[in-house]
């Protein structure tokens, strides 16, 4: 399955959470502001925003209204859905001034029947059914590259092939021990150009790319499993259960066990993937 389509018009506002998932919201109707690395984002009918699967993020009402579509997308699926780097790069290249949300304006009651039948694709069964997933998220890409084209990659761009490559192998390696030189050395570029055309696209470098993907899984196997804190780190690619518990603190300002304990029971402050009232 290509990815969870949710349709929602219950009025929560959420504190800082984070997905595994690539991230579409759309709003139908209503107001809210989204809150993104610090920065506020207003949303309204019509508009859409575009999060990856690092980004944390909290929504506050603006009014007595609010109805949105929600996509979520596994980093393992994104590729399958379009081969064209440049759609999906909406969704991977969140660099320094990544605008996060698009506007659809008068095209507002196309992208409203757009996401009701991918809602009913996503519903329903038999064949091809992802295969009709597939183009009605190819059909809403396109038009929104119609209509805000700064949000995606240049095409033109020399780095933007070998990026998307190199997301994708991080996105299915970062557990296992890798070698940026090596990396670096399959696409012919020195370490210094990868991680400096890596960092413009994607906002962070690939070490920090690695480090931010196997601490999100970790806060996925914390929460969702029993497993010994050992064991979270081995699975999130740490040989060293005392290096895990150094690095998860630094970035998130608690321990494995102490982030465990506060969030076992309330699934709002970090949600689990696919959870139905984004």
């Amino acid at each position: 399955m290509p990815c969870r389509v949710v349709y929602s018009d219950r009025l929560i506002a959420h504190h800082i959470h984070v997905h595994t998932n690539y991230e579409l919201l759309y709003v139908t109707e209503g107001e809210v502001t989204m809150l993104i690395g610090g920065e506020a984002y207003h949303l309204s009918s019509g508009s859409m925003i575009f999060l990856n699967q690092f980004e944390e993020h909290s929504t506050q009402l603006a009014g007595g209204v609010y109805r949105r579509y929600y996509l979520l997308i596994p980093p393992s699926s994104l590729p399958n859905i379009h081969d064209s780097p440049v759609l999906l790069s909406v969704f991977r290249l969140h660099g320094a001034h990544f605008p996060y949300v698009l506007a659809t304006g008068s095209a507002k009651p196309q992208f409203d029947a757009y996401f009701a039948m991918l809602l009913e694709a996503a519903q329903g069964s038999g064949a091809f059914r992802e295969q009709r997933m597939h183009a009605l998220l190819t059909l809403i890409l396109t038009h929104a590259y119609e209509l805000c084209p700064e949000m995606f990659a240049a095409e033109d761009s020399s780095m933007l092939i070998s990026i998307r490559s190199i997301l994708d192998e991080l996105d299915r390696h970062f557990m296992e021990e890798l070698s940026l030189t090596e990396l670096a050395s399959r696409y012919h570029v020195s370490l210094g150009c990868l991680t400096r055309h890596f960092r413009e696209a994607v906002g962070m470098s690939p070490m920090q790319y690695i480090t931010r993907s196997r601490l999100t899984l970790a806060k996925q196997l914390l929460m969702d499993t029993g497993k010994p804190i050992a064991e979270v780190a081995a699975a999130c690619g740490y040989r060293d259960a005392s290096n895990f518990i150094r690095r998860f603190k630094a970035q998130f300002g608690c321990s494995p066990l102490q982030f465990r304990r506060a969030n076992r029971h309330d699934a709002r402050i970090h949600m689990r993937p696919g959870h139905p009232e984004e």
